[in-house]
């Protein structure tokens, strides 16, 4: 086990020298040769989205409330590793409407739901709800790339940059509980939506039933290789997109919010979430040694453990490797695997 038992662990990220927890509760950095939990600010508060300039340069979103209880969305930077934090005034989800006198009102109509920092451009991506947007000035502005502010959708919370840094590919999930997924073309401006093809892999067949995506993943020894996580399993597609399968079928509506690989043995690991917001769960680990065509689980023993996992990452050091588990009110577990 490794800490912040009970907390909602929405995204892990990692670093050379630390792991960070995106929370319910906070955000939060372990440093991986202790593994010995920070709190970086934001107690209490749920840290929605998080972009790393540097480990002591950090950019968050995080949702708070009024008085009223409304939800509140605001971007912070800190510049000292979580010691101090500024709200950065910006646009992003900022749009203009008239009032009944005839004045114009400025209302954020979201906040960056997803963050993801390209060092070689310095240029910062987020989406909305149905929006990616660009900023080159550290959150300050954005330029909306495609969709829109204030659409009806729900979060897109998967944001991904593919390898050759020339594509920014967005997901969540549409009003009607449908899959969204954008490709968008840093030089051409050419926007390629998904939504039916991955739909159709990530339901039961003849089933158009609901789907979401939750996360896009790429990886170095596969470099035209999309992988897609969501409700309805994971799919790939080998080609950039052009054509999509699936990689582990829908299994009792089980939500995979994640897959890694190991790039010493091309080992794909997995582990979803059941439905169950309020009640332990089994943690149980999936792993495939032949590119996904077969896959074999573990079930940690434990039945109070709240197992669910929302978010993975993986830490190599000295020829050892490290699972992190994000799970939902179970805080972060570290696991090794035994290699093939």
């Amino acid at each position: 086990m490794s800490g912040l038992n009970g907390l909602i662990v929405g995204e892990l990220q990692l670093s050379e020298q630390y792991l960070f927890a995106l929370t319910n509760a906070g955000l939060f950095r372990a440093d991986l040769s202790t593994m010995e939990w920070q709190a970086l600010g934001f107690e209490d508060t749920q840290v929605l989205s998080l972009a790393r300039i540097a480990d002591h340069h950090l950019l968050a979103g995080v949702q708070q409330q009024d008085d009223e209880g409304y939800p509140v969305f605001s971007l912070y930077e800190t510049t000292d590793a979580g010691h101090s934090w500024l709200e950065i005034k910006h646009n992003f989800g900022h749009y203009e409407t008239e009032n009944e006198q005839g004045k114009n009102q400025i209302f954020r109509a979201e906040p960056p739901f997803a963050l993801i920092y390209e060092p070689d451009s310095a240029t910062l991506y987020g989406s909305g709800y149905d929006v990616l947007a660009r900023s080159t000035d550290y959150g300050l502005s954005w330029q909306v790339l495609h969709g829109g502010w204030g659409m009806f959708s729900q979060p897109n919370t998967a944001l991904a940059i593919n390898p050759t840094k020339t594509e920014v590919w967005s997901g969540g999930q549409g009003l009607i509980e449908n899959p969204l997924l954008y490709q968008f073309k840093l030089q051409t401006d050419e926007l390629v939506e998904h939504h039916t093809a991955i739909h159709q892999v990530l339901s039961h067949p003849n089933n158009l039933g609901p789907a979401v995506v939750y996360s896009i993943r790429f990886f170095a020894d596969q470099p035209n290789a999309v992988f897609i996580t969501g409700e309805g399993g994971i799919a790939i597609s080998e080609n950039g997109g052009e054509d999509w399968r699936n990689l582990l079928g829908d299994v009792d509506f089980r939500f995979y919010y994640d897959v890694l690989q190991d790039p010493s043995s091309s080992r794909l690991y997995t582990a979803g979430w059941n439905k169950e917001f309020d009640l332990p769960q089994p943690l149980i680990i999936e792993w495939s040694d032949d590119h996904g065509q077969s896959w074999q689980s573990f079930q940690y023993p434990s039945s109070s453990l709240y197992g669910g996992v929302r978010s993975m990452v993986m830490h190599q050091e000295q020829g050892e490797h490290t699972l992190f588990l994000g799970l939902y009110k179970g805080g972060v577990v570290q696991v090794k695997p035994r290699l093939p």
